[in-house]
């Protein structure tokens, strides 16, 4: 039975209940497959992995939904966070740390749009008109450089390891009661330096942090993020490379800001949200994660 339905042009999401009481997830890509064909195989209770069919993508998972709709916006949840994002940690552990053989050698898919786009904009007009607006108000300069960052964490040094390629709240998805969680693992499996994928999920936390405390009420709304990057950092362990971390963490604001404008269109923040982001370029992505600091101590 159908229980939920949503999504973009780009990606459309649709949960059923299955008989034992847990819940398909199929994820289609109208216009074709972003999912990645690969022998890897990670051996993790954290991870759900996908079986791929044409141009979608199906899990199994403990829950109707995902993380993210369960805290953004911020509102009161019914469990506690940590241990979701514990499951987070472990599971990213668990793929950057894959010994088996691999047959995906790219970069993870995300990078590969962003430098498409850093280089030549979009033929679509939201990203055309980002494109031009984040040259004018970032500089070519700027653009350079996170292309450069994209380039740097593409594959090809002798720390690679399998990455999930693209983690976040949206791909992580808690039993009812909140005593685990898995990570959607498969349409974006790709190759790289094992902070890409630590950098990437703890930027999009670092990003609704931010906003909860500049634009929602309550000096306590950003409070669950940080709670919730502690918790992961803790599962995830030590990340070898904290410029590495950074870079990636605002190369993932960037690659939102370009998803917003593909997907959802054009608001009176995008223009702040540059001028934030060219901020962030100036100091090399040092305090991309400053929303997070107060509660992990870690970052």
């Amino acid at each position: 039975m159908l229980v939920d339905e949503y999504g973009t042009r780009h990606l459309r999401t649709r949960i059923f209940t299955t008989e034992d009481g847990r819940f398909l997830w199929h994820r289609t890509h109208p216009a074709g497959t972003t999912a990645t064909a690969t022998g890897a195989v990670v051996s993790s209770r954290n991870t759900a992995p996908a079986t791929i069919d044409g141009n979608t993508a199906t899990y199994t998972a403990p829950g109707a939904k995902s993380l993210a709709r369960m805290v953004w916006p911020p509102a009161p949840v019914i469990f506690p966070l940590a241990p979701a994002m514990s499951a987070v940690g472990h599971a990213l552990s668990d793929i950057n740390g894959h010994t088996g053989p691999l047959d995906t050698a790219g970069p993870p898919p995300a990078l590969a749009r962003l430098t498409r786009w850093l280089r030549a904009g979009g033929e679509e007009e939201g990203p055309a008109r980002l494109h031009r607006l984040c040259t004018d108000r970032m500089g070519p300069t700027r653009l350079n450089t996170l292309a450069e960052w994209c380039r740097a964490a593409a594959p090809g040094t002798t720390g690679d390891v399998l990455l999930h390629g693209e983690p976040s709240l949206g791909l992580t998805v808690p039993a009812p009661d909140g005593r685990h969680a898995v990570l959607l693992t498969g349409e974006t499996l790709s190759r790289g330096r094992p902070e890409h994928d630590a950098g990437w999920l703890l930027g999009e936390l670092a990003e609704m942090a931010d906003v909860a405390a500049r634009h929602l009420p309550g000096d306590s709304t950003a409070a669950p993020f940080t709670t919730m990057a502690a918790a992961f950092l803790t599962a995830r362990g030590h990340t070898p490379d904290n410029t590495l971390l950074r870079r990636s963490a605002t190369l993932r604001r960037m690659a939102h800001l370009l998803d917003f404008a593909g997907n959802v269109g054009w608001s009176e923040g995008v223009t702040a949200y540059a001028d934030t982001l060219a901020a962030l370029v100036d100091d090399d992505g040092r305090t991309v994660l400053a929303p997070l600091e107060p509660n992990t101590g870690r970052i």
